[in-house]
């Protein structure tokens, strides 16, 4: 019977190798530290994105087109909506990229990195909810509605908006640096 077994103690060469390169591996794709408000920040805009996501009034429909039932829509109402209009399951995807970038910022926050465009990105998925949901349904109308629609935004949309921006903002703040001061030589504080 052949046994191959490797001991690898901590006070070995390949361990000291290994540690050695940990630290480069995580300066690594541009991962920076991020400071404890960017961290606040980027904690608070999640949760506003994920909070109004499923419990906050995103849009509010109002009117007497049968493609469009009046009411309130939250985050997954509008999705539903979105599909019926666009007829596909695209909103769907949207809504999906919403709830990562949301749980991302998160997970960010927690290990404490830099990140860059991931509240960008929600914005941007946000803007196309608004513009297929108020200025689409507007101006499509399908053959034979003769009924009217108007389509206004909730205050959950807008909380949505502000939480991308805060995970956007939160994720940009730099770390305090703190810079060495050198006091002057007696040749340059006599200079005049």
């Amino acid at each position: 019977m052949f046994t191959n077994v490797v001991w690898i103690r901590p006070s070995g060469q390949l361990y000291r190798k290994v540690l050695d390169v940990v630290p480069r591996v995580r300066a690594m794709a541009g991962m920076t530290r991020t400071s404890a408000g960017g961290r606040a920040l980027v904690v608070v805009g999640a949760i506003m994105l994920f909070g109004s996501l499923f419990f906050l009034p995103w849009f509010v429909v109002s009117g007497t087109r049968p493609d469009l039932p009046s009411g309130r829509y939250n985050g997954i109402g509008s999705t539903g909506l979105l599909n019926t209009l666009l007829g596909g399951p695209w909103g769907w995807i949207a809504f999906v990229w919403l709830v990562v970038s949301a749980f991302l910022g998160l997970g960010v926050a927690a290990l404490g990195r830099k990140t860059r465009r991931l509240g960008t990105a929600g914005m941007v998925v946000l803007l196309l909810y608004a513009l297929f949901l108020v200025v689409v349904p507007t101006y499509l109308n399908p053959q034979g509605s003769t009924g009217t629609v108007s389509v206004s935004f909730a205050y959950g949309f807008v909380a949505a908006v502000l939480g991308s921006a805060l995970v956007e903002a939160g994720a940009r703040l730099p770390r305090a640096a703190f810079a060495s001061y050198q006091a002057p030589t007696a040749a340059e504080w006599d200079s005049p």
